[in-house]
């Protein structure tokens, strides 16, 4: 498939833009806590502030998602890799993007073959290197502090999700068929 010409670059963050982690995220609190925790509760970037946890805590959380239930993850839509491959093919360079500690690097690998997601790049940052720096020409992403610092001619597009709603951003989308469908 990468024999197409790619002339931009079109970058997508993983976990809650591709990977609905939090569905199965808050599956596994809510067992540990006895409580009935949704996703859509989860109205804050900064989980310990909704939930009583620790960083630590929170970070455990995710590498035990990933290690034990990793093909529990669904995707967040419907056809996503069809949808990828059609953005690829209109000429895009696919490079997907993402924040997250070593140990479940190897899950994330998997969690995009078994749902046959397309790439041309998959960066793994483990430092606080902010997004913006790094060569894209559109990034989706869900979380604000990603895409805040971007600056034209690069476009950051915000994924909606229940922690981003109340961040004023001008370019929104709830699914990456509707941003194929704006940008592209």
């Amino acid at each position: 498939m990468s024999s197409v010409k790619a002339s931009k670059t079109f970058a997508i963050d993983f976990d809650s833009v591709l990977a609905d982690t939090m569905t199965v995220w808050t599956k596994e609190y809510n067992k540990l806590n006895h409580t009935n925790i949704t996703k859509n509760q989860i109205t804050l970037w900064d989980i310990g502030k909704t939930l009583p946890m620790l960083p630590a805590e929170i970070s455990g959380m995710f590498k035990n998602v990933w290690k034990y239930h990793w093909k529990r993850v669904p995707p967040t839509e419907p056809m996503l890799g069809e949808i990828i491959k059609r953005i690829h093919r209109r000429g895009y360079r696919i490079s997907i993007i993402t924040r997250r500690e070593r140990s479940t690097v190897a899950y994330v690998a998997k969690w995009l073959d078994y749902h046959d997601i397309y790439c041309d790049d998959l960066i793994f940052i483990y430092d606080n290197t902010p997004k913006a720096e790094y060569p894209f020409d559109i990034l989706v992403d869900d979380a604000p502090i990603n895409i805040i610092d971007i600056v034209s001619p690069k476009v950051g597009i915000l994924f909606n999700q229940p922690w981003n709603m109340d961040f004023n951003w001008p370019i929104r989308v709830n699914s990456l068929k509707e941003a194929e469908e704006k940008i592209i």
